[in-house]
Order: C-alpha cells, then structure tokens, then sequence
C-alpha cells in the first residue's frame, strides 16, 4: 500500500477526536462557562475544533495525492 494513503489515514483519524469531541466539551464545559461570564474556554474549545477541520483537510489532501498523485 502506498505510504501516502496510510498517512493521510493517520491525519484523518487525528482530526476526529477535535471534530466529535469538540461539540460535546463545548455542551458540557464551555456553555456552563460561557453562562458564568468566562469565555476563555468556549475560545480554546472553538480553536481546537477549527484546528480539527484543518488536520481533516490535510488528511484528504495526503490521502488524494496517494491516490492519484505522482
């Protein structure tokens, strides 16, 4: 298999726990937060998940170029 596959498999499973796992730490940590007045975690949370959607796109990108790249 090609190694660029299996890397851009590894960045898409990278990028899964800050997709999934970022709306349900803004529910539990970040809105309780956001209803006392602290913003820094909602912020923290919020960059992660974009972080997440950056690593996904990096993902696909490697992944791509495995399969029809040079």
């Amino acid at each position: 298999m090609n190694p660029k596959i299996l890397r851009g498999l590894f960045w898409l499973s990278a990028s899964f726990p800050f997709m999934f796992g970022g709306p349900a730490f803004f529910y539990w940590v970040a809105g309780p937060a956001l209803q006392r007045g602290n913003w820094v975690p909602a912020a923290f949370i919020v960059t992660a998940m974009f972080v997440g959607v950056g690593i996904l796109v990096r993902g696909i990108g490697i992944l791509l170029d495995g399969f029809f790249g040079r």
